[in-house]
């Protein structure tokens, strides 16, 4: 998602200097986006004394450590604008807004949806939980991601993204199940996937995820891995509002077994978990 978001901004002319935490995933990085300035550690990103930083990480305690990274590596005078597109909890979100404020730097939260695809077309669905002035200063560079909603104050973005991640989860559910039935039933899946994308049942997750559950093309770059970690922040953030999410902890349980098996393959394999009790 990183490079993707690098690549998108850099063929903008904006520029960019970026890092990655493996020497692998850089020198990568640096092959497919020659504009890209490549740096070995966010210390050494901030020593350039960007205008703002975007992260994104696989988790909240990452995104915190980099933070405490980037702040240590700023030269002298300089300020922070970290503008954070993981998917973490609201909780850690608004930490990390608190503890970047009382050092006089400033954080958005601002999850995206769309994927690598989205972030390369540059229509991205971005999630921002800020301060007004945070989210204008930030503006200009997000706009060449996709389109900004400003959710609320810090943490909101992350609350949106929560529940972005519960209609995901059940969706794709439910798209494994209504293909599964199909094939048992002894009509084409892939016949009844085309009926359904003309109607109410229509959906990205329909078009683009159950076409390739039909295709058993598992290596998208949506892990299953992270799905699960997504799913856990729901069950939380419902857990404190009082919310029964009836629909979230069936499709929770398929996607806990998914990736319990196989971290590392892409979300849309939920169908061979279906698929278990299908002949």
């Amino acid at each position: 998602m990183g490079r993707a978001v690098a690549a998108r901004l850099a063929e903008a002319g904006v520029p960019v200097i970026a890092t990655s935490r493996t020497p692998a995933t850089r020198d990568a990085a640096a092959a497919a986006v020659p504009q890209l300035a490549i740096r070995g550690t966010p210390a050494q990103v901030a020593a350039a004394g960007p205008v703002l930083v975007l992260t994104s990480l696989p988790s909240g305690a990452e995104v915190a450590q980099v933070a405490a990274d980037l702040v240590g590596g700023l030269p002298p005078g300089r300020s922070l604008l970290l503008v954070d597109l993981s998917t973490t909890a609201p909780g850690e979100a608004a930490e990390l807004h608190a503890r970047l404020g009382a050092g006089g730097h400033a954080a958005i939260d601002a999850p995206v949806s769309g994927g690598p695809t989205g972030a390369r077309a540059g229509t991205l669905s971005i999630m921002a939980g800020a301060t007004v002035d945070a989210l204008r200063a930030a503006a200009p560079v997000l706009a060449h991601l996709g389109t900004v909603v400003h959710c609320g104050p810090p943490g909101a973005g992350q609350v949106a993204k929560a529940c972005n991640q519960l209609v995901v989860a059940g969706t794709l559910v439910a798209v494994a199940e209504a293909l599964a039935l199909a094939r048992r039933s002894g009509v084409d899946p892939a016949l009844v996937r085309s009926a359904l994308l003309g109607g109410y049942a229509a959906s990205r997750v329909l078009e683009l995820q159950g076409g390739r559950m039909l295709r058993g093309d598992f290596a998208g770059q949506g892990k299953a891995g992270l799905l699960a970690k997504d799913v856990r922040i729901v069950r939380e953030l419902a857990g404190d509002a009082a919310l029964a999410t009836p629909v979230l902890d069936a499709a929770g349980r398929v996607v806990d077994r998914l990736a319990a098996r196989a971290p590392d393959i892409d979300h849309c394999a939920v169908i061979t978990v279906i698929e278990e009790t299908v002949p």
